[in-house]
């Protein structure tokens, strides 16, 4: 089988429809999400639709508890100041522009999803076990030994940290397919991945979307308008922004 892999769509409906018409074209057999789904981008509710009407399953994300739950803010640790305050207006503004059946359906998702494809086992989760914002790369080799053997799959997908990469802890593959609609590595483009089931190999993909569609509609909703340059230039921190604008 030929399985698609998305995460961290975070509102923008131009980089997932982008992605599903790639996922299309490569002609995946099914696509698992591994959640944020919402905040950042101007088109929540459309995303959310797109979605349940694709088929696509997803888990929760730390922004999709925080919009369903309404919480002030959707990590544990904060970040700095100024970056802090755009994350928790982007959380805001969704919290009050989404519609009550939208946070019940936030509210329902997983936050573990299990799968036997082929006869590998498969796990999707949104960062750790024991939290949504548990931030895992490669760089967090242990952390990543220790969550395969909590697991005990063949395969473990993840996301939250809007970085692709494959990982092999002992014989369990970890797979981040990275961000679909915020990167935050200074490529604007979406990203996914595609496994091949029968050899356990991973495809990953960046694609071009219409970024600018999705900036000026965030741009136009009353959030930060520096969020909307974030977006387009695929940047972490608003101070990169910051920086960007002194040179």
């Amino acid at each position: 089988m030929r399985i698609g892999l998305i995460s961290d769509i975070h509102g923008n409906l131009h980089a997932l429809e982008a992605v599903l018409r790639v996922l299309e074209a490569e002609s995946v057999d099914l696509t698992l999400c591994a959640g944020d789904l919402v905040v950042y981008g101007a088109h929540p509710a459309e995303t959310l639709k797109l979605l349940r009407d694709s088929g696509i399953p997803s888990v929760a994300g730390n922004y999709d508890h925080a919009v369903a739950s309404g919480l002030e803010a959707a990590s544990r640790k904060p970040s700095s100041p100024a970056n802090e305050a755009l994350k928790r207006a982007a959380l805001r503004w969704t919290q009050d522009f989404l519609p009550k059946s939208c946070k019940q359906y936030l509210a329902g998702l997983p936050w573990r999803m299990d799968y036997r494809l082929d006869g590998r086992q498969i796990a999707v989760i949104h960062a750790g076990l024991d939290a949504l914002d548990e931030f895992l790369t490669p760089q967090s080799a242990d952390e990543l030994h220790t969550l395969a053997r909590r697991l005990g799959t063949e395969v473990v997908v993840l996301g939250h940290t809007h970085l692709p990469f494959t990982f092999l802890a002992g014989e369990t593959l970890i797979i981040n397919p990275g961000a679909v609609g915020r990167s935050l590595d200074g490529d604007p483009r979406a990203s996914l991945a595609i496994l091949e089931t029968k050899t356990l190999s991973v495809q990953g993909l960046r694609i071009e979307y219409e970024v600018e569609r999705a900036v000026r509609a965030i741009g136009g909703s009353g959030m930060p308008k520096e969020i909307s340059e974030m977006v387009r230039r695929g940047l972490r921190r608003v101070e990169q922004l910051y920086a960007t604008a002194e040179r």
